[in-house]
């Protein structure tokens, strides 16, 4: 009796735990969960002028529902995380990202023809400063990141950051 009701058991926990993954697959199977695929894979980042500025990995994770992004600088340009995924509610993606010093930023967005485009704001010494990031796909297989910054409210944007990640061995 007692190996029976084992048996039940664990075929009752390995039924459960089938049950609830296979909800998180198809959850996020959909083709805006898959938007923003293009950015998946090694990369070596590259500045306007062709230098090697860094590193970044993505890759797809809980069955394809976050995109992990993992940032090394090259020298001591630093480190950071980034954690992306697409929330159905709202139709937008969400990316947190933080550095190597602790700053955490969030940005939401949308697609826009092939550009992903995301927005954020952070706050520093008592002024609000807002960040727009657009990665777009290139006909040569890069992709170009651009990340602006803006004081005023977005009036006048700067550039904060430019480069072209150019896919690298797995």
């Amino acid at each position: 009796m007692i190996g029976v009701a084992r048996t039940v058991v664990l075929a009752l926990g390995s039924a459960a735990t089938l049950f609830a993954a296979e909800p998180l697959h198809g959850q996020c199977s959909s083709a805006q969960h898959h938007q923003f695929d293009f950015v998946v894979g090694n990369w070596l980042v590259r500045d306007s002028s062709g230098h090697a500025i860094g590193t970044v990995t993505v890759s797809q994770e809980y069955g394809g529902c976050v995109l992990i992004e993992r940032w090394r600088g090259v020298g001591n340009a630093g480190e950071g995380l980034g954690v992306i995924g697409y929330q159905p509610g709202s139709q937008t993606w969400h990316r947190d990202y933080i550095d190597h010093c602790g700053v955490v930023l969030a940005f939401d967005g949308h697609r826009e023809g092939a550009t992903m485009a995301m927005t954020g704001k952070d706050y520093q010494s008592e002024r609000v400063r807002m960040n727009r990031v657009t990665w777009t796909p290139r006909g040569d297989g890069s992709v170009e990141e651009r990340w602006q910054t803006s004081t005023d409210a977005g009036r006048t944007w700067q550039s904060y950051f430019y480069g072209v990640l150019q896919r690298i061995a797995e």
